[in-house]
Parts: structure tokens; C-alpha cells; sequence
């Protein structure tokens, strides 16, 4: 994100709950005051490790090269960013670059549709609560098929069907294998929650074995998603300094 974006006013951006949402028949119910704390007003913002509050496009890290496979290293050695990165052409980034570039975020419900808006390239994701299996003949895309479920008062949302595209400046790879699960956790009191965030990645293709990111994020109730005026950008341009592992 450019420092001329981080600048542009906030836009309004109202967050609904619209009704409880059903779940298919069968499935675990939703706890209702989790869902609603989850799409309460405001934002979920990125919490590093030191405790502070960060913007949009923070980043979190890159999964190091011993977490790939000699396949997956070939692939990272051979990214050119200039060329290859879609971001750069305004493409949507993709998950799960859009959870791990540490964006606010918000969470809606539609019924048995939870909506989930990053900050960060303006992401809209739809997860599908209570369904049983990815519906036949489903394309790949940039954010995958998602399915959400609760175990417990721990919302969870596993993606497949993920296209291609790298995950990171340093071309980090995925393959049409790849999975996630996303576990959701309210943590604290009324006034002051946490949404504890655990991603565990699992390629077959380029990772050496299940791999697991961690982060953080505290509600902002006054603040709303920036609107994000992306630019295309040339081709020449360089990443400048890459987050480290």
C-alpha cells in the first residue's frame, strides 16, 4: 500500500448482522453472540507482537526456505517480481496473501453466507457455512472454494480450489493442492477483544508439511475500511525491502 493510499479518508463502511444465520441440517449451530461480536461495528485491526496497532499491508512474514520443498525452493529461485507479480497489475491477491498481508478486515452474515472484506486490494470473500463438500466441477479462483463450520464458539473456514498465483514478494508458489484452515478465536473482555487467528497451510506439491501462521487482531470500533485507490504500476518497478522470515 502507497503512503498516498494509507492518507485517502476513511469511507464509511457499514457492517451488518443480518438475522442469524441457518445452517445446513445437521450442522453444529452458531453460537449467536460470537457471530455478532465477530460482525459488530468497526474493524478487525492487525496486533503485531509488541502490541501495537498496524495499517494496511503490514505483512507477516514469509514462510522460510526450510518450510519448502526442493520444488517449492526452484519455484521462489525463479520468481521475478517485476513480471510475475499480479498485484502489480491491480489483480486481486489472492488467498491466503490476503489474510497474511496483515489487512483490517470485517465479517458479515447473509443467512448461510459469511462475507469477510480485507482492507488490503479491497478483497471480498464469501465463505459458505454448513456445507458438506466443494459442489462438482468447481474452478479454481484466487480465494478458492472456503467452507465455514463452528467447533464450538471457534468459527472455521477451510479453502480449496485455489489458483495459482505466488503468495508473497518472494514468490513463495502454491498448487492446485493447496489447502487452508482458518480457526477463528474471541479472546478478552467486552471492551477489549482479541480475535486470535490460527492459518494452517498444507501443499503437498511445494511445502514439506503442514504450515502454520499465527496473528492477532483487535476490534477498532470507530474505524472503517480505507477505500483502496489501486494504481497499476510499471513493470520496472522494484519491491523495495522485503518483509524477513
Amino acid at each position: 500500500m502507497t503512503a498516498a493510499t494509507q492518507m485517502q479518508p476513511r469511507r464509511c463502511t457499514l457492517v451488518l448482522l443480518i438475522g442469524v444465520f441457518a445452517l445446513a441440517s445437521g450442522a453444529t449451530a452458531a453460537p449467536d453472540d460470537v457471530a455478532a461480536e465477530l460482525a459488530a461495528e468497526g474493524v478487525w485491526a492487525y496486533l503485531d507482537a509488541s502490541g501495537e496497532v498496524r495499517p494496511s499491508g503490514s505483512f507477516t512474514g514469509i514462510p522460510p526456505d526450510s518450510a519448502l520443498t526442493a520444488a517449492g525452493l526452484e519455484k521462489r529461485a525463479g520468481f521475478d517480481f517485476t513480471t510475475e507479480d499480479p498485484v502489480l497489475g491491480c489483480g486481486p491477491p489472492g488467498m491466503p496473501r490476503a489474510l497474511t498481508a496483515a489487512s483490517p478486515m470485517t465479517f458479515s452474515w447473509n443467512q448461510d453466507l459469511l462475507i469477510i472484506r480485507y482492507e488490503s486490494m479491497d478483497v471480498t470473500r464469501i465463505v459458505f457455512m454448513g456445507k458438506d463438500a466443494v459442489p462438482p466441477r468447481t474452478p479454481s479462483s484466487p480465494d478458492g472454494y472456503a467452507i465455514g463450520r463452528w467447533d464450538g464458539d471457534t468459527l472455521v473456514i477451510e479453502t480449496s480450489h485455489l489458483d495459482g498465483r505466488i503468495q508473497d514478494l518472494q514468490g513463495t508458489p502454491k498448487s492446485d493442492a493447496m489447502t487452508l484452515e482458518e480457526r477463528y478465536d474471541l479472546e478478552g473482555a467486552s471492551n477489549e477483544k482479541v480475535l486470535r487467528v490460527d492459518l494452517i497451510m498444507q501443499d503437498p506439491t511445494y511445502f514439506s508439511g503442514p504450515y502454520v501462521w499465527h496473528f492477532d487482531f483487535v476490534r477498532k470500533p470507530d474505524w472503517a475500511l480505507l477505500e483502496y485507490a489501486c494504481e497499476e504500476r510499471p513493470a520496472e518497478l522494484t519491491p523495495g525491502v522485503l518483509p524477513t522470515n
